[in-house]
């Protein structure tokens, strides 16, 4: 089948057709269930989108028959299922494809260049976004502020998220058009900066309110969407990604462009399957689709998202106690009052969804547990989800597993936030930030993703973080509290099996038993015989998506 020189997989005509009905048998090394204990096989057989057969290649051969097509792989390369990317927003990375990548600026000065630069390309009233600066970066730590962007771009309006996403920075036109001035007052779960002598707005926007501002700016068209959409796939696909769990529907109206969207990208040779989260003010929207776990093999309804409060780098997450590097005061914002959050997901859990909720701080871990909870005294037990997890109180890993929720982690949230965590939040409170081995010893399932794009899609780059526990170049030699390190076995489980579980898709997607879909990953060394530091650097050799090659490296 002809390859494209950027590695897609290009149409195979009647002939692949042909060959896609009598199947594919891959023999090599095959590991069908990562973490779990099941023995690798030497060969699978793939037929109708569906893992037929697995086993010996010799009874593998014989029950695919004469007519199957057959692939012998290199010696060193080792087949898994396909990874799942257990949290995204893969539209939000199409969108962001189009708009300044600030994650190496180190600056104030680099950063009003870089706005300048783009607004002297574009006409005036042109809105600028851009994403990715992180203050903590910069030499010295000094947050942006409005007058800056002014300077840069006085005849654009210019929004510029920080790389959580949750904080972002405004400039006085971009604020205007948003009918946001100095009397406004905060949103509820949000916040405007202010000066804290004049009071005047410093375009700093947190939360809910960075959604105020962006409502202002014209929406892309669906053609635009999509033209992201499929080179987000292609790039996931590159990185042996097969399935996802992506936050895409965010307000009433869009759930229906999102679906067409991703119809319209596998009818244009970008197969990939989700699960839809749905923003909790979407959730009739929701209720007129589908429940959790239902739908096709393309496309199912995941859960309704929720967020109890910030992020870390962004000082917004919830935590207990002020933080270490703070005014002493500062402790971050709750999205919602604990009372409303459990009303709120109560009502979701009773109509049958499955829910999801961002919880950082450990104040926001205890809000969710509570939330859960209720929806569990209304509803009756159900797989949620806690989102990130990040910084924990001692307690709560039992009280996840006891409540019998899903964590979903970003192990390659660590590897960035080495360079501010410790400061931000003591010694105390850093032994339970990241603490992914105390949550499995406790019998918490963990669901891997990236959250992307506010981290690489690649898995490859999450599960060397989870098993070396540094900034992904070594530092802090031994790893950052090593304790909490994951063997390889265990975070691939966490990318494949843990994420179909997150998804209530378990023995659908995550693993190459007989039954499941044909999705899998070909890599180009071995990660449990690699050593832990070049695990990032293993090659993609190919990944198949029900059965099907949708990406080959090219050769060279």
């Amino acid at each position: 089948m002809p390859v494209g020189a950027s590695g897609e997989v290009a149409g195979g005509g009647g002939q692949g057709a042909a060959a896609a009905a009598a199947g594919r048998v891959l023999v090599g090394r095959i590991v069908p269930a990562p973490g779990s204990g099941v023995r690798p096989a030497e060969a699978v057989f793939f037929r109708g989108g569906r893992v037929e057969a697995l086993g010996s290649e010799a009874a593998v051969r014989a029950v695919a028959g004469p007519r199957a097509e057959v692939e012998v792989l290199p010696r060193d390369a080792v087949v898994l299922p396909g990874f799942v990317d257990g949290h995204c927003h893969l539209l939000w990375c199409g969108q962001v494809a189009t708009q300044l990548d600030l994650r190496d600026v180190t600056s104030l000065d680099e950063l009003e260049r870089r706005v300048a630069r783009r607004a002297a390309q574009l006409p005036p009233g042109t809105w600028i976004e851009g994403y990715g600066w992180d203050q903590s970066r910069f030499d010295p730590p000094v947050w942006p502020d409005r007058a800056l962007l002014d300077r840069a771009a006085p005849q654009h309006p210019v929004l510029l998220r920080r790389v959580c996403r949750h904080v972002a920075v405004a400039s006085s036109l971009a604020l205007a058009a948003a009918g946001v001035h100095r009397d406004t007052p905060d949103p509820a779960g949000g916040r405007f900066g202010r000066d804290p002598v004049t009071g005047e707005l410093t375009g700093l926007l947190e939360e809910t309110a960075i959604e105020r501002v962006a409502a202002a700016r014209p929406a892309p068209g669906l053609e635009e969407r999509l033209a992201g959409l499929l080179e987000v796939i292609r790039s996931a696909h590159a990185a042996g990604i097969t399935a996802v769990h992506s936050h895409d529907v965010h307000q009433p109206g869009e759930l229906g462009d999102v679906l067409a969207l991703y119809r319209a990208a596998r009818e244009r040779g970008r197969p990939l399957r989700v699960a839809l989260d749905v923003g909790r003010e979407a959730l009739d929207d929701a209720r007129a689709w589908l429940p959790s776990g239902h739908g096709d093999a393309w496309l199912r309804m995941g859960s309704i998202k929720f967020f109890a409060d910030g992020s870390l780098g962004g000082r917004t997450a919830a935590l207990r106690d002020p933080y270490a590097d703070g005014d002493g005061r500062e402790r971050g914002l709750l999205r919602h009052s604990p009372e409303e959050l459990a009303s709120l997901v109560a009502e979701a859990a009773a109509a049958g969804y499955q829910v999801a909720i961002h919880c950082i701080g450990d104040r926001a871990v205890d809000a969710a547990l509570a939330a859960v909870e209720a929806a569990r005294r209304r509803a009756g037990p159900g797989r949620h989800r806690l989102i990130h997890v990040q910084v924990m109180a001692p307690e709560h890993p039992a009280q996840l597993a006891a409540a019998g929720v899903v964590a979903e982690i970003q192990p390659r949230f660590l590897a960035s936030d080495l360079a501010f965590v410790e400061e931000r939040l003591g010694p105390g409170r850093s032994r339970w930030a990241y603490a992914w081995r105390s949550l499995r010893e406790a019998g918490v399932p963990l669901s891997a993703g990236s959250d992307a794009p506010i981290e690489p899609l690649a898995p490859l780059e999450g599960i060397q973080a989870a098993v070396t526990r540094d900034d992904l170049q070594g530092d802090p030699p031994g790893g950052w509290h090593p304790e909490e390190r994951l063997s390889v076995g265990e975070v691939l489980q966490a990318y494949t099996a843990g994420a179909a579980c997150g998804a209530l898709a378990e023995g659908l997607w995550g693993s190459l038993l007989p039954g499941a879909m044909a999705d899998a990953v070909v890599l180009g060394a071995d990660p449990w015989r690699v050593a832990p530091h070049e695990l990032r650097h293993i090659p993609v050799l190919a990944t198949y998506v029900g059965g099907e090659p949708v990406y080959r490296r090219p050769a060279g």
